[in-house]
């Protein structure tokens, strides 16, 4: 250390020594300029990286089950500039599973964690903001085997068909046509749904899920045909046989 401090006092006590060391600070701090470009570059060029997420194609209602927009294919990818990306902006599909939408999700928008909330705390608070003055959401409990939910998912519509026990035997009718599913929970054979009817077909759809056999038949996402009001009973039946 002393050493170097002599060689600076002396270079610094003549006029070539001052002008070297004038030289040496100036290629030190043109270094030091070089390394703090380099790092900034660098840094910038790792802000704008483009990342993959989620985006929604169309609007996601609050209430849409996560399933349900990855069967309806109602998100796509998007590549967006790293510092560009929503704080829990989702990049895998998985992220859907057993959560449901808390609020609306608008075109273009990054779908995030924010924007979800677990199946289990999906409250009828979310239902009921769905509903039209007019109509009302009804939990009812069935058999989930002989129900058939098995295919049934939040945001399908059914056709739903009630089984009425007589003197003369069974009879299958449809209850009521394309009918909007909300909620859906199944526990091994046991089931609750929650349908949405008009305010009048509440009590009508409480009193056939008590004492009759209810089934559940899901329409097509769009452009379905009317549901025919048919009846079906063992004549019925033993007419299409004889008939075909």
């Amino acid at each position: 250390m002393s050493m170097y401090n002599s060689l600076t006092e002396k270079l610094g006590t003549s006029r070539s020594g001052a002008v070297l060391l004038g030289v040496l600070a100036a290629v030190i701090a043109a270094i030091l300029l070089v390394v703090y470009i380099t790092n900034y570059r660098d840094s910038v060029k790792s802000d704008t990286t483009p990342v993959s997420v989620m985006t929604a194609k169309k609007l996601i209602p609050a209430g849409t089950a996560g399933s349900q927009i990855g069967a309806k294919q109602l998100y796509t990818f998007t590549s967006i500039a790293k510092n560009e990306v929503a704080s829990g902006a989702l990049t895998d599909p998985a992220a859907l599973n057993g959560v449901v939408t808390a609020r609306d999700v608008y075109p273009g928008q990054q779908i995030t964690t924010a924007d979800f909330t677990t199946t289990g705390s999906a409250t009828a608070g979310v239902v009921s903001s769905q509903l039209k003055a007019n109509q009302r959401a009804v939990l009812i409990s069935i058999n989930a085997i002989d129900g058939n939910l098995a295919n049934v998912r939040p945001g399908d519509h059914v056709d739903v068909y009630q089984q009425i026990s007589g003197s003369s035997g069974a009879i299958v009718k449809l209850f009521r046509p394309n009918v909007p599913v909300q909620q859906v929970t199944v526990t091994g054979a046991d089931g609750q749904v929650v349908l949405v009817v008009p305010t009048r077909d509440s009590a009508d759809l409480l009193y056939a899920s008590k004492h009759t056999e209810l089934f559940f038949v899901v329409r097509p996402a769009s452009g379905s045909s009317p549901t025919p009001p048919t009846t079906a009973s063992s004549q019925t039946m033993q007419t299409y046989s004889r008939t075909h």
